[in-house]
C-alpha cells in the first residue's frame, strides 16, 4: 500500500501488482453458489494460483457476507480460516482478510478466530449516507488489523448516474440520496467528488477501494487524493446535505435482505437443503 499525504488529509492507493482473492463463492447453481468447506477453498485456491502462474497469493479474503447464506456458520472458523492458515504456513498466500457487508459479523469472526486475520475490507459503511465503519474501524486496528473502506459511492447511490436496478437499499434511502444528488447539481457540483472525499476521511481506514469505469475518473480520483481538496463552496454543501438528508438516515443500511431473498427463493424451488454445506471430516493436505 502507497501512502499520500497532504495537508488536508491522508488517502492511500492500492499498488496494481498487489494480488488478492477471495474464497467462498464458486458455482454457477443457484442453490450451490456459497461453499466454505476446507477441501473447496484450498482447491479453488490451488487452481487459481496454477491458472494464474503465480506461485503465492498477497492477501487472501474470505466472502464473510457470503456466510450469511449458509445456516452453519461455525465452519467459517473451523474449516475456511483454519484452511487458509495451512495455506499461510506452506507460504501459498500471505496475509488472510475478511471481506463483508455487515460489521458486526466481522467483528464476531475475528472475535471468536484463532486464526490471525490481517485486513479487513467493508463496503458502503464509510460514506456520507452511512458512516458507522468509524467506530468498527478503531476496533479493528486496536488488533493490528488493516481496514480497507470499498464502495464510497455506496453501490451508485451517490452518483448522478444513480444506482443500478437491483441495489438493495430500501425507498426512503434511495430518495434521501437521490434528493442530495439533486441539491449538488442545483450547485453545479459533483457529489461522486464529495463522497469520494469524505470516505477518504474516515478515522480508523488507511485504504479506500473505488471502482472506476473510464481513464478520466482514474485522473479525477487521483487528483483528489493529492492536488485537489474540495473547495470552500464544495465542504460547505457538504456538510448542508449530510445535515439535511443523511443525518436523519442515522446509518440505515440493507444487511439481511438479500439474505431473505436468497432463501426465499430456494424455498419456492423446493432446493433449501441443497444450499447446506456439510462438515467435511477429510482435510485434503495433499492439495497444499
Amino acid at each position: 500500500l502507497a501512502r499520500i499525504k497532504n495537508s488536508h488529509f491522508t488517502a492511500s492507493l492500492v499498488i496494481p501488482s498487489l494480488n488478492t482473492f477471495s474464497v467462498g463463492r464458486f458455482e454457477l447453481d443457484y442453490a450451490r453458489t456459497f461453499d466454505f468447506r476446507a477441501d473447496k477453498v484450498l482447491e479453488s485456491l490451488t487452481n487459481s494460483l496454477k491458472r494464474l502462474k503465480l506461485t503465492y497469493i498477497d492477501v487472501c479474503f474470505v466472502q464473510v457476507h457470503d456466510a450469511d447464506f449458509t445456516p452453519r456458520e461455525n465452519i467459517i472458523l473451523y474449516e475456511t480460516l483454519q484452511a487458509l492458515e495451512m495455506a499461510r504456513q506452506s507460504g501459498k498466500i500471505h496475509y488472510i482478510g475478511l471481506t463483508g457487508y455487515e460489521l458486526r459479523k466481522l467483528a464476531s469472526i475475528i472475535e471468536c478466530s484463532t486464526v490471525r486475520i490481517d485486513v479487513v475490507m467493508t463496503y458502503c459503511h464509510g460514506s456520507l449516507n452511512d458512516n458507522s465503519l468509524g467506530k468498527f474501524a478503531l476496533l479493528f486496528q486496536s488488533r493490528g488489523i488493516g481496514v480497507l473502506n470499498a464502495a464510497p459511492f455506496s453501490m451508485g447511490l451517490l452518483t448522478e448516474r444513480g444506482p443500478p436496478p437491483w441495489h438493495p437499499a430500501a425507498d426512503f434511502i434511495k430518495e434521501a440520496s437521490l434528493a442530495a444528488t439533486h441539491y449538488c447539481m442545483s450547485k453545479n457540483i459533483s457529489i461522486s467528488k464529495l463522497a469520494l472525499a469524505y470516505s477518504l476521511e474516515v478515522p480508523g481506514s488507511s485504504p479506500c477501494v473505488v471502482g472506476m469505469d473510464s481513464i478520466q475518473q482514474v485522473r479525477d480520483n487521483i487528483a483528489l487524493c493529492t492536488t485537489s481538496p474540495l473547495t470552500e463552496v464544495e465542504q460547505r454543501v457538504r456538510d448542508r446535505i449530510t445535515r439535511r438528508y443523511f443525518d436523519r438516515l442515522e446509518n440505515a443500511g440493507w444487511g439481511g435482505m438479500d439474505v431473505a431473498a436468497y432463501w426465499q427463493r430456494l424455498r419456492k424451488l423446493g432446493l433449501t437443503a441443497l444450499a447446506t454445506h456439510r462438515l467435511d471430516n477429510s482435510f485434503p493436505y495433499s492439495l497444499l
